[in-house]
């Protein structure tokens, strides 16, 4: 049976396997899923990583939301826009590896 709860607007799915619990984290309008597929042995192991992937991609939709509003009204060159933006996405793609 999947567990489902909203946490920070955002809808986690924790899915039970034989070797333990994924989760799926879905945003407000439920039509992207992310998740990272790592099986994590407990559920609360899973919970807490959901909760840490809701945070981080959040945090990171907000920023590229800010830095793409700051280019627009002409704050960053598109040089300073390019390098924040790749920044930004770099850290939240390393930052949502599992540890093992």
């Amino acid at each position: 049976m999947k567990w489902k709860y909203l946490y920070h607007g955002w809808l986690i799915e924790l899915i039970p396997l034989p070797q333990g619990y994924v989760f799926k984290c879905w945003m407000p309008d439920e039509q992207i899923g992310i998740s990272n597929y790592h099986v994590y042995p407990q559920i609360c192991d899973a919970i807490r990583a959901a909760r840490k992937r809701v945070q981080l991609e959040s945090t990171s939709l907000s920023l590229m939301r800010f830095l793409d509003e700051s280019y627009k009204n002409h704050y960053l060159s598109s040089k300073e826009h390019l390098a924040l933006v790749s920044s930004v996405f770099d850290f939240t793609i390393s930052a949502n590896k599992p540890k093992i």
